[in-house]
């Protein structure tokens, strides 16, 4: 089984389409991404919609953008559920 769980689409500064992410992996091999976009999950509904008829998995993730100790960080969330506030 072939994964990459970071992956970002033009939704935050990715360079393409969640659809185009998801064929660029089938493309590649790949049976899961993890799509963790910055900040945001509006990317997700088109990644999953375009994988389900790809064959392959899309595992909602977050790259959220934090602060710690007066440095930027980013921090990696995956499993989210994008309807939970």
């Amino acid at each position: 089984m072939r994964i990459d769980l970071h992956t970002h689409s033009v939704v935050s500064d990715g360079t393409d389409t969640p659809t185009r992410l998801v064929l660029k992996a089938l493309e590649n091999g790949l049976d899961v991404i993890g799509l963790t976009d910055h900040d945001t999950f509006d990317g997700l509904r088109e990644a999953k919609l375009a994988a389900a008829s790809a064959g392959i998995v899309v595992l909602p993730g977050i790259e959220m953008s934090c602060q710690w100790d007066g440095a930027s960080v980013h921090l990696l969330g995956y499993g989210c559920d994008p309807h939970v506030e």
